[in-house]
């Protein structure tokens, strides 16, 4: 399964290219050098859109690792300094159009930029994250790529949608009874349990999310950093303290 590409695949890209350049110019190149980095380009193959630096490495490598075997301080024949150099002029030229396809963002949430690069996954224990199911995942992942991209009202409702899924999940446990749509469980929770009765801890936030919901409805209202952030930490908590509650985990 392919990696995603992130800013630090390319800066590591980056130096690794820079490297393999140096020693070809360099006046007596050796195999431990050109091994090493060819050993560190071959990582790209699982790396999206870098797959053919990745493989074309790999067969350089195990090409020339025949020729010279394990003789690192050997120097590097001419024919192959060409040989190689011609090749990474090829990986230049390929990744002037593949860049073309990238984009920057500086993300402007108030969340930990490394734990959301990292993915939603970072903000759980292993056991409450693999205690949900496929599509809960999916959308906590997107709600946590939103924020990286400043989406703010789609990451908003990624979390809500994935907060629904896990109370319906909650609410059929508890009752036994089956809901036929999703987008009405916070309407059923609060008919249960009224605002003048005590409700219980696992529920407190759920009128949150039902106005947050009610309001990135609304086709005049655009979410902000502070709301996304707020409603991210409350879908983790409140998924956290879900799965837990109902012996998912």
């Amino acid at each position: 399964m392919a990696k995603q590409l992130d800013a630090l695949s390319v800066y590591d890209l980056g130096i690794w290219l820079g490297y393999i350049e140096g020693i070809l110019t360099a006046e007596k190149p050796v195999w431990g050098d050109v091994r090493e980095a060819l050993h560190n380009l071959s990582t790209y193959k699982l790396v999206e859109g870098l797959e053919f630096i990745g493989s074309e490495s790999q067969s350089e490598f195990l090409r020339l690792a025949r020729i010279y075997k394990y003789s690192k301080k050997k120097l590097f024949a001419e024919n192959d300094k060409s040989s190689l150099t011609s090749l990474g002029y090829h990986w230049r030229g390929r990744l002037t159009e593949v860049q073309k396809r990238w984009v920057m963002s500086s993300p402007k949430v108030h969340l930990d930029i490394s734990k959301l690069c990292t993915g939603a996954h970072a903000f759980f224990e292993v056991n409450e994250w693999s205690a949900l199911n496929k599509l809960e995942k999916e959308g906590l992942k997107e709600a946590a790529a939103c924020l990286l991209t400043n989406n703010f009202t789609a990451s908003e409702f990624m979390a809500v949608r994935t907060v629904e899924s896990v109370l319906r999940r909650w609410y059929e446990l508890k009752t036994g009874k089956v809901t036929e749509r999703q987008s009405l469980i916070f309407d059923i929770i609060e008919d249960m349990y009224p605002e003048n009765k005590r409700r219980p801890k696992e529920i407190q936030q759920v009128f949150y999310f039902k106005h947050r919901r009610n309001a990135i409805a609304h086709p005049d209202m655009i979410s902000n950093s502070e709301d996304a952030s707020v409603t991210f930490t409350h879908s983790v908590e409140t998924c956290s303290y879900m799965v837990n509650l109902t012996g998912s985990t």
